[in-house]
């Protein structure tokens, strides 16, 4: 005969068993997007113009970049690509609070940030002139020069410059280029990717590319590098003729900047006869600069498709309209 507890014991028993059901009902959920590693799985993060955070949020930019060093790891997070517009006003203090965001990241994981047009000097733009003084004090290639996947860049700034990286059977380039790139610059672009051709599939980072309803920004668009600053300074309908279309290793393009619905996804066909995929994502119209929405990028090369997720770490959930959670055919970046 088995010995009853006492009432002392059974109180204790009772208790513990409560607090470990506690315990487990506490423990979050899995994350919504789960990475298979085995299957060759990773993603890379895609972090739309962060300036109204710089600004006035600058704990949701700290969120943001937080979040990504913690999930480097569960998300087989290969690169980081900050699309341009990192601050709103070009002040010092927004500089520092861009520098404390990526500083969470520095070491961490790779990364590149492209200069968008609030991130130049003021004065830009006046008889052809171009400067990204605080910019460049904060992503100058000698902050790069030491890691092993930083490619180079394009004269003594950042301005262009490319990486590396190597996931899913697959090498990849990953090419940022200035806001309204200029001749020249895509004459350099042209360059690398012909250099890399049969080697690496490129990754084109770029501020403005791609408008909310699907097309190249070109003339009489709203946002429109031309409007401001003159034609020398190119627009996607520019750098897609002048480069992107010609270069047969670009299989997809990510850009922001314009503020119309703030996503856009374009699937073209260069003269390789290879699919281009091209995206833009901008949320800084909406409140508080943004709700902390970027996007997450998984990619699965066995099934050769890109899995694209919306999600925002300030307010820890997902948009889950056909704007911002869809899927695209990438079979060209893994043949």
């Amino acid at each position: 005969m088995i010995p009853r507890p006492s009432r002392a014991r059974l109180g204790l028993l009772l208790a513990g068993a409560a607090l470990a059901l506690a315990a487990r009902a506490a423990e979050p959920p899995p994350f919504p997007v789960a990475v298979d590693p085995a299957r060759d799985e990773f993603t890379v993060i895609m972090v739309p113009d962060t300036q109204r955070y710089a600004l006035a949020y600058p704990h949701i930019f700290r969120r943001q970049f937080q979040w990504i060093r913690d999930s480097v790891g569960p998300l087989h997070v290969k690169y980081v690509m900050h699309v341009g517009d990192i601050v709103d006003e070009d002040t010092e203090a927004e500089w520092r609070v861009a520098d404390e965001a990526f500083s969470l990241i520095d070491g961490v994981v790779p990364f590149i940030a492209v200069p968008g047009n609030h991130d130049l000097d003021a004065g830009t733009g006046l008889k052809g002139f171009r400067s990204s003084t605080r910019y460049n004090a904060l992503f100058s290639p000698k902050r790069f020069e030491n890691r092993p996947w930083y490619g180079g860049h394009r004269g003594v700034t950042a301005d262009n410059s490319f990486g590396y990286f190597t996931a899913g059977g697959q090498q990849f380039l990953v090419l940022g280029l200035e806001f309204g790139p200029s001749d020249e610059t895509l004459e350099w672009a042209a360059m690398i990717a012909k250099k890399h051709q049969n080697t690496h599939r490129i990754i084109l980072v770029t501020h403005c590319y791609l408008m909310g309803d699907d097309t190249r920004v070109g003339p009489g668009d709203d946002f429109n590098p031309h409007t401001k600053f003159g034609p020398a300074w190119n627009d996607g309908e520019d750098i897609w003729e002048k480069f992107v279309r010609k270069a047969k290793s670009v299989g997809l393009v990510l850009s922001g900047h314009v503020c119309d619905d703030g996503a856009g996804c374009l699937v073209s066909t260069n003269d390789a006869g290879r699919p281009v995929v091209q995206m833009v994502a901008n949320y800084q119209f909406l409140e508080h600069g943004g709700k902390g929405w970027l996007r997450i990028l998984k990619f699965q090369p066995r099934e050769k498709r890109l899995e694209v997720y919306t999600y925002s770490p300030w307010l820890n959930a997902f948009r889950e309209d056909r704007d911002h959670r869809f899927s695209v055919d990438v079979a060209h970046l893994f043949p």
